[in-house]
């Protein structure tokens, strides 16, 4: 797919000649204050989003993360699907929104939500390609990371080999969050998995083998991941493949169980 620019232009971490992107979006709607004409113009495709952070809720500074698969269009319109863990809580919508070019080269984001408007502010790199954003609405500390994804559909074959991991998050023990963190090395065939896992909850490390399965819509390239160590414990989790130009990248996954809000990228070697 070529890609075409939005007046000033959106991000990845690869080339976009490697991604088969190469059309910049073309008509953004103008800002109130022009932006330099030495910004780069937002370059249209199709991003896998992560991020994480705290926001204000029902209860003071409620920890948050979200997976996305948002896609720039021309005319400066997005749409996309977000899955979204908000405290011990899970919500998903699909979305449609605009982005607007402001000062700095600062690419301004409105997702309409069917729980309200979000904003956010993405930093582009020399090419237009975004690479970080934060979460403007108030109250929110929010920031995202982001990873470019070529057209067509997703495979669970795509995933086969290598595959390394980070995961961060909190889990929820005695009334209260508590940090924990996992890297993993797995070995993926045709959509089932068997790894190690290297953990710290709380402080307390454990090293653990587990086995699963993911169940992948093709179209959309989301899917849902459960996965039983060896003691018996079953994990669940909503997954993003990340599609590459030949194969995957890897996958952005949010654990679906209540008691444990974590996110992880997961690189495939």
């Amino acid at each position: 797919m070529q890609q075409q620019p939005m007046a000033p232009r959106l991000s990845a971490l690869l080339p976009v000649a490697a991604l088969g992107l190469s059309l910049p979006i073309a008509a953004l709607a103008a800002p109130a204050q022009a932006a330099p004409s030495s910004c780069p113009t937002p370059m249209l495709g199709r991003y896998a989003v992560m991020g994480m952070g705290v926001q204000s809720g029902k209860e003071r500074n409620t920890p948050t993360a979200h997976v996305l698969e948002e896609r720039w269009l021309a005319g400066g319109k997005l749409q996309g699907t977000v899955v979204e863990r908000l405290g011990r809580s899970e919500r998903q919508a699909t979305y449609s929104g605009t982005a607007r070019m402001a000062a700095g080269c600062v690419l301004q984001l409105e997702r309409t939500l069917p729980w309200g408007r979000e904003r956010s502010e993405v930093v582009l790199d020399g090419k237009g390609r975004p690479l970080y954003s934060l979460n403007r609405n108030t109250g929110s500390v929010i920031t995202s990371r982001w990873l470019p994804m070529a057209p067509g559909t997703c495979q669970a074959a795509d995933l086969n080999g290598l595959v390394l991991s980070s995961q961060v998050g909190l889990t929820w023990r005695n009334g209260g969050w508590s940090p924990n963190a996992v890297v993993q090395r797995e070995q993926w065939r045709d959509g089932a998995v068997r790894g190690l896992a290297l953990s710290s909850y709380g402080g307390v490390g454990e090293t653990a083998s587990y086995s699963g399965q993911l169940k992948l819509d093709p179209a959309s390239c989301w899917g849902s991941l459960s996965e039983t160590d060896a003691k018996g414990v079953g994990y669940n989790y909503r997954a993003l493949l990340v599609k590459g130009r030949s194969g995957a990248r890897g996958y952005f996954y949010l654990q679906r169980d209540p008691d444990d809000l974590t996110a992880g990228w997961l690189v495939r070697d």
